[in-house]
């Protein structure tokens, strides 16, 4: 069974973890998600949730305070 690539640049959660992060690579259906603060981590696609109102919250605080991330499609240029 294929699982087709996530977008990149979307808001998701990681249900393992409940991590909240921005999707910066996809493929084969590993995703890699970026948090505002630096971490980052890899999750499987078929993890991954959209964010409840809440977890939006936190995810903007914590970019208010360490800075947006930059776009996925302009880190290569």
């Amino acid at each position: 069974m294929s699982v087709p690539d996530v977008p990149l640049g979307i808001l998701a959660v990681d249900s393992f973890t409940s991590g909240v992060g921005l999707v910066v690579e996809s493929a084969n259906g590993l995703v890699r998600l970026q948090h505002p603060n630096g971490f980052s981590w890899q999750a499987y696609a078929t993890n991954l949730r959209p964010p409840e109102q809440a977890e939006k919250h936190r995810y903007a605080a914590a970019e208010r305070t360490y800075g947006p991330l930059p776009s996925p499609a302009c880190q290569g240029d």
